[in-house]
């Protein structure tokens, strides 16, 4: 059958996900890990990335079914590759290649990273053949609540209603420790009642933020020094309330000091991620990031 590549529409998005909830289960399959089961509801967050960016949203169709996605944003200088998945009956087919040339952009000083699994070294390929290669690995950790370590008092103090002023803040320290921010999601966020977040300050002014998922995840994070980073991950275990029994946080590897402190808190590792990027931009000292889709 004929693969038809088109602009990806708002009601695609649901069967889009659906596929990739069955492209991503025969991946964890082949490589031996557990399938993951989650119900596809709402998609907030989707829905978001694509009202910012829905030229770099597409779907490869064959007949009446979207057999891959590809989903790409842009922040000033950052391309980022948030999704590209292929239902297991259409891969090796160029497909995926057909997809990531449509979402690409391309100017002057643009920088182009994404984040996949260790496990997914077919997709590692590919991207390598963009310019992308593996920068970092992105260890997935996970604690129990009644199992966390909570360590001393750090002195810092928490805001949780946030300024137009805190917004700003956060979007300038971005700027440094990531190279480009995001005041898009900043501004999603800030209005979203799935997400808790936290403004940091020692004696009066302000060090860190992070940002809690109701649902457990600790993403992002940010501090103005890799010491004041620590301190806000552990300021926000005393603080997060999550739904769920336990707290996730993806820990890069570059930074020691925050895995060791992790680790001696109750977290262990789960699954590992690669950050491929065709140049280096955040400073994983002083940043946590977000979901693998958003960084």
């Amino acid at each position: 059958m004929k693969i038809i590549c088109k602009p990806c529409r708002r009601r695609d998005l649901v069967p889009a996900f659906r596929m990739i909830r069955v492209a991503l289960n025969n991946l964890r399959k082949k490589t031996g890990k557990e399938i993951v089961r989650y119900r596809i509801r709402k998609l907030y967050e989707i829905e978001h990335l694509y009202s910012t960016d829905k030229k770099t949203f597409w779907c490869a169709w064959a007949g009446k079914s979207i057999v891959g996605f590809a989903a790409a944003l842009q922040r000033g200088k950052q391309w980022y590759l948030g999704f590209l998945f292929i239902h297991p009956k259409y891969q090796d087919k160029g497909i995926g290649r057909q997809l990531l040339e449509r979402v690409w952009r391309e100017k002057p000083g643009m920088v182009h990273s994404l984040a996949t699994f260790a496990y997914n070294m077919q997709a590692v390929g590919i991207y390598g053949k963009f310019g992308m290669a593996p920068l970092c690995t992105l260890p997935m950790m996970e604690a129990k609540i009644d199992r966390l370590i909570l360590m001393t008092p750090t002195g810092l103090t928490a805001r949780e209603r946030l300024t137009d002023a805190d917004i700003d803040w956060i979007n300038a320290l971005e700027s440094k420790i990531r190279g480009f921010n995001h005041p898009q999601e900043w501004k999603f966020w800030r209005k979203f009642d799935g997400v808790g977040i936290f403004i940091f300050e020692r004696d009066g002014k302000r060090v860190g933020y992070s940002m809690v998922y109701k649902s457990g995840g600790i993403a992002p994070a940010g501090a103005i020094s890799n010491e004041y980073l620590t301190k806000v991950v552990a300021e926000t275990l005393r603080l997060a309330k999550p739904k769920k029994k336990s707290l996730r946080i993806c820990c890069p590897t570059h930074n020691i000091n925050l895995y060791r402190f992790l680790l001696e808190s109750g977290f262990r590792l789960t699954e590992m991620d690669l950050f491929l990027s065709d140049r280096p931009y955040p400073d994983f000292q002083r940043y946590v990031p977000a979901q693998l889709a958003i960084f």
